[in-house]
């Protein structure tokens, strides 16, 4: 056995600084007094968390658009409030949050579900009684996924009495698009019902529809976004995280987990200082990656009978969504122009699965679909007036140029990306006359920056894609066959920052007690409310608006 009394100086190691990595971090500390290091590879810690800033103060956030669940009382915002100490403010998004804009019609989503289900069944009386059943089942299917997450971290013993049934499992994990045709005849109000697909990393029929009920609940009562952007939120946990002992590196890129026979015991990779890199090791009696199942199980773990069956499942795993970002800065305000801070998600059809086939229609002046934000209008403390338009893309269009730096990959590839800029402003401006003579400055963000920054396979967005079975599958857990490492973030539970933040939580319970995770994680509640108490107590409000 390797002797680590000399070469251990943290309680934990986390690969990856992502919300799940902070999540981990900030409740080992608060809960246990842990003593945990986080590595991060890129320049910037706080992964799909980071901002980044342009001339004229323009300043966008690369992954967070919008956030639910924020509202007062919900465990989401208590638990959230807590991990972050309650040291990131949130402003709420305007009552009509998310636009769904269709060739001969739009749709706009109220942050009120029963105001939303009365106006489809007005637009469509004829699936009336269909539309209420829906609405009952996305409640339905996102209580499985709570229920069938806590099944599979808590010991076996108590298994049988939290096991889902299997009515409630086939709705959850059967495909979004077989819900739809099964219970809907109308193509047009399918395509309404799944419009915010986007968000959850798949089109109705690669998706389950457990995933399309978590993102479809996630947002009844509307949306939220950080004040001050998400940078708030690194900003909020960083100190916690050292007040216990622990340190955020950036700079430090893992290759490497260290094993002792079947048990990580430490971490090994080269640290960018410069122009230079240096070796590094780090050891400590846990470690919990946040950089992918993927990535984890086929890239930093040597192959072993162990984990033979997860990498041939990661593998094999289709691949996920690939997109494109082109962050705008504005001349003036987009108030301008009518738009007060909603989210447009754009479609030249009612069928996403056949918009979505056509991954190249971008690439060749024929784009399909967009989603359009405005960062600026949902930030009260935003400095410069800012918007972003993503789309999505086949990453083999850009693989030709993948084995090139960045920002050092020729003149064809700008070229390439001029050119395609230039298709996503037209498209906007197709919906929106007078967009483009708004625009001031604009930076198109591609798949391979985005493999660059994370390290996701084929610069995937979300991690392993969102097909209906994902979530049973052996590598969608906090726990893997090594000892002593654990997974975290969303390849660990399910999309987005919620997703993430819940890989934390239950990557936490799993570290502070294994077979007594259930009493843990009824004492981070705990700890939850009475934070929430005592912030009421002081007057301090960490939402604002609505």
């Amino acid at each position: 056995m390797t002797n680590l009394s000399d070469k251990t100086s943290y309680d934990v190691i986390i690969i990856g600084s992502g919300m799940g990595a902070l999540t981990v971090a900030s409740i080992l500390g608060q809960l246990q007094g842990k003593r945990v290091l986080i590595l991060e590879q890129h320049y910037i810690a706080g992964g799909f968390t980071h901002t980044f800033k342009r001339e004229k103060g323009y300043k966008w956030d690369v992954g967070i658009h919008y956030v639910g669940d924020l509202e007062d009382g919900h465990k989401f915002r208590r638990l959230f409030d807590f991990v972050t100490r309650g040291g990131v403010r949130w402003q709420k998004m305007p009552y009509i949050y998310d636009k769904f804009v269709f060739p001969d019609f739009t749709v706009e989503a109220p942050a009120d579900l029963d105001s939303l289900r009365s106006q489809l069944i007005v637009q469509f009386p004829h699936e009336e009684k269909a539309l209420i059943q829906y609405f009952e089942d996305v409640v339905r299917a996102d209580a499985w996924y709570r229920k069938y997450i806590l099944y599979k971290h808590i010991p076996s013993l108590l298994k049988p009495f939290v096991k889902p049934s299997k009515a409630d499992t086939l709705l959850s994990t059967g495909s979004t698009k077989d819900y739809l045709d099964a219970h809907f005849s109308d193509q047009k109000l399918k395509g309404v019902l799944t419009s915010q697909w986007g968000n959850y990393g798949a089109v109705p029929g690669q998706s389950s529809f457990a995933n399309h009920a978590m993102v479809v609940r996630h947002f009844f009562k509307g949306g939220y976004y950080p004040i001050g952007s998400s940078k708030t939120i690194l900003q909020s946990i960083e100190p916690i995280v050292e007040q216990y002992g622990g340190a955020i590196k950036i700079n430090h890129r893992v290759e490497e987990i260290i094993l002792d026979g079947d048990t990580a015991v430490g971490v090994r990779g080269q640290q960018k200082k410069g122009k230079d890199f240096l070796p590094f090791e780090y050891y400590a009696p846990v470690v919990v990656s946040d950089a992918g199942a993927y990535n984890t199980y086929c890239k930093l773990l040597p192959a072993s009978p162990r984990i033979k069956s997860r990498r041939e499942s990661l593998s094999n795993h289709p691949n996920g969504l690939s997109h494109l970002c082109l962050y705008i800065g504005f001349k003036e305000s987009p108030e301008k122009m009518g738009f007060k801070g909603e989210n447009h998600w754009i479609f030249d059809g009612y069928d996403h699965d056949a918009l979505f086939a056509d991954l190249d229609a971008v690439t060749e002046d024929r784009m399909k679909m967009a989603f359009l934000s405005f960062p600026s209008l949902k930030d009260p403390e935003a400095k410069a007036h800012t918007g972003e338009i993503i789309t999505f893309v086949s990453y083999d269009y850009f693989k030709k140029w993948s084995t090139e730096r960045w920002k050092n990959r020729g003149e064809d590839y700008e070229a390439v990306k001029q050119e395609i800029a230039e298709r996503m402003l037209n498209f906007i401006e197709g919906k929106y006359p007078g967009f483009k003579e708004m625009v001031d400055f604009y930076e198109l963000s591609t798949p391979l920056t985005t493999e660059h920054f994370t390290l996701h396979r084929n610069g995937e967005i979300y991690g392993m894609h969102t097909t209906p079975d994902r979530l049973l599958k052996d590598w969608n857990q906090v726990k893997t066959p090594i000892k002593n490492l654990y997974l975290t973030g969303t390849d660990a539970a399910v999309l987005g920052v919620a997703g993430a933040f819940t890989g934390g939580v239950f990557a936490s319970v799993e570290l502070m007690g294994k077979s007594l995770g259930l009493l843990h994680y009824i004492k981070l509640e705990g700890r939850a409310e009475a934070f929430a108490k005592e912030l009421k107590s002081k007057g301090i409000r960490t939402v604002f608006g609505g």
